[in-house]
């Protein structure tokens, strides 16, 4: 499974019903511990660690849900958009 089909699932789109939904990951600063854990499981490289963990690259998210799992503080939330 693709992380595409993923989001189709979990918004209970079939095949025949598929839209194309963009995902990001979100980072509530405030609740970041900077660990860097995310930047490190990242897959495509789209975090940076500055004072927190931040998006450089939202544009190359793949909406795998990596960062938001591996997170120890739950300080990642991912948003999909129509």
């Amino acid at each position: 499974m693709k992380p595409h089909d993923s989001m189709s699932l979990a918004y209970g789109i079939g095949h025949d019903q598929r839209r194309t939904i963009m995902a990001h990951p979100v980072i509530d600063a405030d609740e970041c511990i900077a660990c860097g854990v995310c930047v490190d499981d990242c897959p495509q490289g789209v975090l940076e660690l500055q004072d927190v963990a931040t998006v450089v690259d939202e544009d190359s998210c793949i909406a795998c849900g990596v960062c938001q799992d591996s997170c120890p503080a739950g300080a990642i939330t991912e948003i999909a958009e129509d």
